[in-house]
Formats: C-alpha cells, structure tokens, sequence
C-alpha cells in the first residue's frame, strides 16, 4: 500500500499502489473549496477512462463534457492522461466553483484557448434542450452520490449540493447524459452502492434508459463503481 497526500491539507489517504497511475504534473494539488475536497475517486476514474479511449485516433477532435465538473478534476485529469489536448466542457451548478477552475486551467493550460476549456454554470437539466441534442462524444462525471432521503442534511447548502440530488434528480442526469451524447458514444460515471437503502443504481440506470442505450459496470473503485452508458441508435 501508497500512501498519498492530498494537496494542501494533511489528510492521508491509503490507496492500492496497483491502481493508481503517477501522474508527474499536478495531480492532488488543485485548487478546490476548503469546505469540500475532491476524492481519488475522481483520478481514478479520468485514469481509468483514458487508458479506454487511448485507441481512439480522433480524441483530440472530440468534444468531451465533464459534468457535475466541481473545479475540472476529472476533465483536466483526462486530458493530462489521455496525453491530447481535448475540447472539454465543463458544466457545474454551483458558481462558486468557477475561479478554483480558471485557476486549475491556467496553472495547466496556460496558453489554451476559452473555448478548449469552457465552464458552464449550468444545472444539468439544461443538457436536456434542443441545442445540446447529439453534442457530445464522451461524457466523465462523478455526481451527488446520495438521494435527497438518504441522510442528514449540513447546515452547509454548498456541501449538500455536492453530496445530495438537491438541484435535480437521478433520472434527470440519466435522460440528460443520453440525450446529450452522440449516438454509437459512451458515458462513464461514478455510481455508489444504494444497497444500504433499499436500491440498485445500475438497475435504476438500465430501467431509465429503456431502449435508447444501454448499461454495465466496467469497474470499482474503493467501492464505488465505474458505471459506462452507451447511447444506441434508435
């Protein structure tokens, strides 16, 4: 076992040395909210995603979203990983996340252009509108984790935001990620076990896509799992 210092703070945290890819530039020392910091969870899944897509000869003229994007972790991850500049957008609710993003942006892509790296504040509920129809070829995210029942609440909104569907819901997310892809292109999101209160997300998951796309588990991480969605062709 590794142990890894997360950025600034002294928070130490054991991690499989077997999973974890080195990332030589800047990974665990974003610039992030004190009130809520980002997991490993976040690395590994931009790790896992591109070692998945490193075949893919057009990466580079993809365009990619991160969404429920925080400060760009996962985005910004990918990229380095992928080891191609991408077109990403960034969506996230809380606007409060922008200046740690231009941050994270400038001290990795300082010459990039606005439109390389775009932040959208944005509730995710937008992607369901007719100008994000069929927009993009990858989508990364890791999402609130917990329904609204699932817990207490902070007196913080901001962490609550982060943790809990307060600003939408899961079937919104699911509709919204399918609509939003491309058809024959995938999705890969962080999904936490419901088991503790009566539910199976990837089943959730499988009943709301129906027959416009389907679902599987491609890996777990801590105990999280690495769900991908793929959009079919109706």
């Amino acid at each position: 076992m590794l142990q890894i210092k997360i950025g600034v703070d002294s928070l130490l945290i054991l991690v499989n040395k077997k999973q974890m890819i080195k990332n030589s530039h800047y990974t665990y020392d974003y610039f992030q909210p004190e009130e809520y910091r980002f997991s490993l969870d976040s690395v590994f899944l931009a790790q896992k995603v591109a070692k998945l897509i490193e075949t893919e000869a057009e990466v580079a003229n993809w365009q990619v979203l991160d969404l429920c994007a925080g400060c760009g972790i996962i985005g910004l991850e990918l990229s380095l990983h992928a080891k191609r500049r991408m077109n990403i957008d960034f969506l996230e609710v809380q606007e409060i996340y922008r200046t740690f993003f231009d941050k994270n942006k400038e001290m990795i892509y300082p010459e990039a252009e606005s439109s390389q790296y775009r932040f959208l504040n944005l509730n995710y509920q937008k992607l369901l509108e007719e100008k994000y129809e069929n927009t993009y070829d990858l989508i990364v995210s890791n999402p609130p984790y917990f329904f609204k029942d699932e817990g207490l609440l902070s007196p913080n909104d901001f962490k609550n935001r982060c943790r809990f569907f307060l600003d939408s819901d899961f079937k919104t997310l699911i509709n919204a990620i399918v609509f939003a892809l491309k058809p024959n292109s995938s999705a890969y999101l962080l999904v936490r076990s419901g088991i503790h209160h009566g539910r199976s997300p990837i089943d959730e998951i499988i009943k709301i896509l129906g027959t416009g796309g389907s679902a599987k588990v491609v890996d777990n991480v801590r105990g999280t799992d690495i769900v991908q969605i793929r959009k079919e062709i109706n």
